[in-house]
């Protein structure tokens, strides 16, 4: 029996060898899948997720539950100019600036997770059920389906609920079902959380931290989420107004953070250490209250704040790239 199981993974391995790029796992451009997937159909099967926490780690594969966070240093849109890639991405402190949660796999053993992405800044995003790929990119993907290419992220991880939170999210996941389903049919809108008239005789920037009024970003999305309907308070993932102030005068890659033309009241790119000086201010929001306990928090949820909460942890990676039996 060990004999016949090393040789269905050496025949895995050689399978996987010969797999063309075009059809390995990618995390880039993201875009709902175009068949019909039922939210309800989807199995919580295990997702090998090849994640490498920087850019010249060694990928490792780290296999998913449902309800995983998965984060990614994606980029905000499509650049030609990579200096100017790699000034929008230092808007969002730390290397991660996006977040994902797993879903489980379809009978064809590909895997999904839900994520509230922002396609352009010109067209806005909405909430979507995107398609990750198979298990080591063996499986060929539906020509209806666009996977992400990883090849274009520079950070990928993903991490889960310690065991109490996990339970507690699991005790409420037909109400989280039953939003997320909602959520997806009205296409719930991204909404930035910075806010900003356009007009250069308005100096005031606002933070917009107010659930899901509007539509929602992709990290407070989820927290809001396990807050409202598994009673489940992610705390101290918020950066204040005077953080945000201080991230981008003070620290390295703060002052290289730009606002785009297309969001800035400017013909052209300005520094965001410009516009402060300049006068504008970023005002800060109303206190978020957790239901939990009724303490309060403000600023904007960021994913790797969330990444350093006490209910989450590591997964552990596989010790090869396939399972030895």
């Amino acid at each position: 029996m060990l004999t016949i199981s090393r040789i269905c993974l050496l025949l895995l391995l050689v399978l996987t060898i010969f797999i063309t790029p075009s059809y390995a796992v990618t995390l880039q451009n993201s875009t709902s899948t175009n068949e019909n997937i039922n939210l309800y159909e989807l199995k919580d099967q295990t997702y090998y997720f090849p994640a490498n926490y920087a850019l010249n780690d060694k990928t490792v594969f780290l296999p998913l539950r449902r309800w995983d966070l998965i984060f990614t240093g994606d980029h905000i849109n499509q650049i030609d100019d990579p200096v100017d890639r790699e000034n929008i991405n230092y808007v969002i402190p730390g290397p991660f600036n996006h977040v994902m949660v797993y879903m489980g796999k379809d009978s064809k053993g590909l895997a999904y997770a839900i994520e509230l992405n922002l396609y352009s800044l010109e067209g806005g995003g909405r909430l979507s059920l995107i398609c990750l790929g198979s298990d080591f990119g063996i499986l060929r993907h539906p020509e209806t389906q666009r996977i992400h290419d990883k090849r274009m992220m520079e950070n990928r991880w993903a991490m889960r609920f310690i065991n109490t939170a996990y339970e507690q999210v699991r005790t409420h996941e037909d109400l989280l079902f039953s939003k997320l389903e909602n959520d997806l049919a009205t296409n719930l809108p991204y909404q930035f959380v910075l806010e900003h008239s356009g007009q250069l005789w308005d100096r005031y920037i606002y933070l917009i931290d107010d659930g899901f009024e509007g539509g929602a970003g992709c990290s407070d999305y989820w927290t809001t989420l396990f807050e409202v309907y598994a009673g489940l308070c992610i705390k101290n993932v918020r950066m204040s107004a005077q953080e945000m102030v201080d991230y981008a005068r003070n620290s390295p890659e703060g002052l290289l953070a730009y606002v785009p033309t297309e969001v800035s009241p400017f013909s052209n790119p300005v520094f965001v250490y410009q516009l402060l000086a300049m006068g504008f201010q970023i005002v800060p929001d109303d206190p978020h209250v957790y239901s939990c306990d009724g303490t309060e928090e403000t600023g904007i949820v960021l994913p790797y704040l969330i990444m350093q909460s006490d209910l989450l942890e590591e997964i552990q990676a596989l010790k090869s790239p396939f399972p030895v039996f």
